[in-house]
This record gives structure tokens, C-alpha cells and sequence, in this order.
């Protein structure tokens, strides 16, 4: 099966909000990796190695925005995988690493490298737009300024991002 085929299958298995059937195009000690430019806002790991692991955070994601759809905007086959542009569509009602939807509408796009051998999926690294989580999805102000101060602490927030930490 060519690479384009084998990413449209996986992210017609993410909009079926099929965790196993998406964890199964990757081969058996798959990785798949989220590449923030920032820690994401929720807790819990930006990587998720094996079928098992890889079911289980996508479950928690679809959890967390059950009427999600994905669009595969741009799928571009490769020499070693493939390449997509994807959106993800869902109102954000479920719990996610203790971030409770409000009913906040979820417009996340984002790109993903594939490098694919024998059918399968052996890494996945996923990038999107950690500030969109901010903007789109506000969590309350409390967590929101906690990991503001945290990111303060370790020396990894911007000037604008400083700025907006309110002194004490």
C-alpha cells in the first residue's frame, strides 16, 4: 500500500474516534511524539511509544472532544513516509489531563511526519500550535497563571509572555 494511503487510512481511523484501529497502523514499538514549541498546556506525556500507550492517549484525547472531526487538508508521500496537513474540529466537552471543557470549539491545525517501513507507522511526530490550546481552549485563570509562573521559574517564557505574569 503506498505511504499516502497509509496516513488517509490513520486519520480516517482518528475522525471514526477509533483509538484501537488508529494505534494499529503503527508497527508494534511505534512512537508517536508531540513537537510543541511549548510544553503543552495539560498534564501527561508528549510521547507515546507502543500500541497500547498510543490507544490510550488518543482515547484520552477523543475523550475529551467526542465529536471531533479530522480533515486531511494536504497528504504528500515521501521517499521515507509521508507528510500531512490536518485540522482537528470538535467542541472540547470531556476532561483532558485535568483540562474540563466548557464547550470551547476546537479549530486545531497542525502537520505531521510519518516515516513509514513495511505498512506501518513507526514514528509519528505530530506539530501544532501549542498557542491555539491558549487562545481557543481557556482553561481557568488559576491553571493558565500556574504554568505561566512555572515556565517564569525554569527561564522559558518569552519577554510577551513575562509581561503578562502579573508581579507580585
Amino acid at each position: 500500500m503506498p505511504n499516502e494511503d497509509i496516513v488517509r487510512s490513520y486519520l480516517d481511523a482518528w475522525d471514526a474516534h477509533d483509538p484501537e484501529r488508529v494505534a494499529g497502523h503503527f508497527a508494534e514499538h511505534g512512537v508517536r511524539h508531540w513537537q510543541v514549541v511549548l510544553p503543552p498546556m495539560i498534564g501527561g506525556p508528549t510521547r507515546f511509544q507502543g500500541r497500547s500507550e498510543i490507544a490510550a492517549g488518543v482515547k484520552a484525547f477523543m475523550d475529551a472532544v467526542p465529536d471531533m472531526r479530522v480533515e486531511a487538508e494536504n497528504v504528500v508521500e515521501t521517499d521515507w513516509g509521508a507528510i500531512a496537513e490536518w485540522r482537528v474540529l470538535a467542541t472540547h466537552t470531556g476532561s483532558w489531563g485535568g483540562w474540563s471543557g466548557q464547550g470551547e470549539a476546537v479549530d486545531l491545525p497542525g502537520v505531521s511526519f510519518y516515516r513509514i517501513n513495511d505498512g506501518a507507522i513507526d514514528e509519528e511526530r505530530m506539530h501544532f500550535d501549542p498557542d491555539m490550546m491558549a487562545r481557543e481552549w481557556v482553561p481557568k485563570l488559576g491553571t493558565l497563571m500556574g504554568v505561566g509562573v512555572k515556565m517564569w521559574k525554569q527561564g522559558r517564557a518569552t519577554r510577551r509572555e513575562r509581561k503578562a505574569i502579573p508581579s507580585r
